[in-house]
């Protein structure tokens, strides 16, 4: 006697000929859940927010408590801060005209769709270079008055002002000049520059001479003798050069300004800094404030050393600061912004697929250049952290080991200790990235949709995961992988595409072996989704809805059938059994390719009943969910089953006895 039982169930193959399948695959498996074996139905969808219109194509969940949910009309990656502790909720995001920042006062809204607001990503650097000169020397007339024998002189001041009006005080330096031939003193000639001993009055100066004055003379009355500031101590000559930077309100630095022309100072010189400029022609920035640095060697090329910060206003600063007091060096020279919507540095486009790495680097893509971010500092991106690889960039995604990076030609992998010293290995392998949304982290591994199945790559190494399950030529046809968007849920990759003239999905679970693929009834348009990290739910946007993928308690009517089971004769199956949890559900049984017999099962309390279309026939009480079949004689028999319940097992035989012993 003939005779099939299933009792255990699992996913799709349609590479193999129905006759090849292995007993439990099947050849439709849509909205179906195969994890224990039986066939469970999936739920549907439940509702979460409702969005402002319907042309959102990204959302990011920013708060739990309350709830809060950021939407963008674009492709927008969106990624959290990298320092630890951020009671500011700080995010950044790319794929709109810039890539941009905000915190939480930024993008939260009490009722308006969010983001609301957001900063450009990256300072930028103020054009032009300041304007610096040693401040003059103060050139008055005086009194010099001196002691035979004495190493100190008293300068009383005359019509030019007084000493304290100039600022000066003890310990700083003074030139005098322009008497000693007159006068017969010896001192070193007294000419040169003399310590500024005390100032016992505000028209009085005691100033130390290296010797003791010696002469016959006891005063000299001298015009502009005396020179105040300036070049006017005994200090080292140096050369030095100035710049500036910009800082936002939340203290991220950009690059500095050009340098200033290189000035001769000494460590008493005050210096007048002008022309800083107080606004750039970049929009969307957050300036708040300005630092002043310059340089501790006597170059415009070497390292410049913080001096002051002031506020944006500002456009001048007289800098009176010691080579020994200057502060830490500048560390933003290199930290120019992201690629941004300047098209002739950039003419690719902005920056793309932002994501967050290890060690708080942040990764981004343009054209064929790969980008990274200064670790902990999301705003700077040095020009010496890129990569040039040989094809244009499709996506990227982050593994254990390094950076999977999809082009339209070859898959790389980006690797490295930081981000001064990362390089890039070309995976031989000929799958492209067909849609930059279809690549997704699924943890050790990164999949995508690739010209002949979906790609798992991990290390060097990329594998087409649905080669044993879906033949190249049926991912074309089937699935449309240039239009995939893909999604990480509970372990599983969730896709949907469009046909052109329909939407479909697929769940593949690279852990269940036969229970790995079954198709999804998409239900309409999925622009877009965000995969929740706390508990691994999937979000997804329909419509103007955010939905929680399979988030209600409605259970979803599934389509399963089997493949072709081969008779050794020809045979005819006389009755079908379904062992459901509940009913109703539908039976349909193919002999030679042709539906035989079609029915739903129901009960009512304890009773059962069938309806049948083919053949057709009105509602039939019977004692158990067992079913005549039509006498016919076939070669190859099948069954499919639609409901909304649980099944257990399905048996097909030729008589009740025999479907009663198995």
């Amino acid at each position: 006697m003939a005779y099939i039982k299933l009792k255990t169930f699992g996913g799709l193959a349609p590479k193999l000929s129905s006759r090849l399948l292995k007993d439990e695959l099947a050849t439709t498996a849509t909205d179906v859940n195969l994890e224990s074996g039986r066939l469970v139905p999936v739920t549907d969808n439940s509702d979460t927010l409702t969005l402002s219109n319907t042309s959102r194509q990204s959302i990011f969940k920013y708060t739990d408590s309350p709830e809060r949910w950021l939407q963008f009309d674009e492709d927008v990656n969106v990624v959290r801060g990298p320092l630890p502790g951020d009671v500011n909720d700080t995010i950044y995001w790319s794929g709109q005209t810039f890539p941009k920042m905000g915190r939480n006062a930024d993008v939260v809204h009490a009722s308006n769709p969010m983001p609301v607001g957001g900063y450009r990503l990256g300072i930028p650097a103020p054009t032009a270079a300041p304007t610096v000169a040693p401040v003059g020397q103060t050139q008055f007339d005086g009194v010099i008055a001196f002691v035979n024998e004495s190493s100190t002189i008293t300068i009383t001041t005359s019509t030019s002002g007084s000493a304290a009006a100039h600022g000066v005080t003890a310990g700083e330096y003074v030139t005098l000049a322009g008497f000693v031939t007159t006068q017969g003193v010896t001192a070193e000639n007294i000419n040169g520059n003399y310590k500024i001993k005390s100032v016992p009055s505000v028209s009085t100066l005691t100033v130390e001479l290296s010797a003791a004055a010696t002469g016959t003379g006891n005063s000299a009355s001298v015009a502009n003798g005396v020179k105040l500031g300036g070049n006017s101590d005994a200090e080292l000559d140096y050369e030095t050069s100035y710049v500036y930077t910009f800082v936002s309100a939340y203290g991220e630095e950009g690059p500095p300004s050009p340098a200033s022309t290189v000035i001769t100072t000494d460590d008493n010189m005050t210096v007048a800094i002008s022309g800083l400029e107080t606004s750039t022609s970049i929009t969307n920035t957050n300036l708040s404030k300005k630092r002043i640095y310059r340089s501790n060697t006597g170059s415009n090329t070497t390292d410049f050393q913080f001096v002051t910060e002031l506020v944006l206003s500002a456009t001048t600063y007289t800098d009176v600061t010691k080579n020994n007091e200057l502060a830490e060096i500048i560390p933003s020279t290199s930290w120019i912004g992201p690629p941004d919507d300047d098209s002739t540095l950039y003419p690719d486009g902005p920056l793309k697929g932002l994501l967050a790495l290890p060690g708080g680097v942040l990764a981004g893509f343009t054209g064929k250049r790969l980008c990274l971010s200064e670790p902990f500092q999301p705003h700077a991106w040095p020009v010496a952290y890129r990569l040039t690889l040989d094809e244009p960039i499709v996506s990227i995604a982050a593994t254990s080991n390094g950076l999977i990076v999809g082009t339209e030609g070859t898959p790389y992998l980006v690797t490295g200790t930081s981000p001064s010293s990362m390089s890039s290995i070309k995976i031989e392998t000929a799958e492209a990235c067909l849609n930059k949304r279809s690549m997704v982290d699924m943890g050790e591994s990164v999949m995508f949709a690739g010209p002949d199945g979906l790609l798992a790559a991990r290390g060097v190494q990329v594998l087409n995961a649905t080669e044993q399950l879906i033949s190249p030529a049926q991912w074309q046809a089937n699935y449309y992988p240039s239009t995939i968007t893909g999604f990480y849920w509970q372990g599983r990759y969730v896709g949907f595409y469009s046909t052109g003239s329909g939407f479909g999905g697929f769940i593949f679970d690279p852990r269940q072996g036969a229970n790995a693929f079954v198709d999804l009834d998409a239900g309409g348009l999925i622009r877009g989704g965000f995969t929740d990290p706390d508990d691994n739910e999937l979000y997804i946007i329909i419509g103007n809805k955010i939905k929680k993928f399979q988030g209600s308690n409605t259970a979803l009517t599934y389509n399963w059938k089997s493949k072709d089971f081969s008779m050794a004769r020809p045979t005819s199956m006389g009755f079908a059994k379904v062992d459901a949890e509940a009913y109703p559900v539908t039976i349909k049984v193919y002999g030679d390719g042709s539906i035989i017999y079609n029915a739903t099962i129901s009960t009512s309390g304890s009773i059962f009943s069938v309806t049948g279309t083919t053949p057709s026939f009105s509602a039939t009480a019977i004692t158990e969910p067992m079913v005549r079949l039509p006498a016919s004689v076939h070669k190859t028999f099948a069954f499919e089953v639609e409901t909304a319940k649980v099944v257990n097992e399905v048996c097909l035989g030729e008589s009740i006895v025999e479907l009663k012993e198995v």
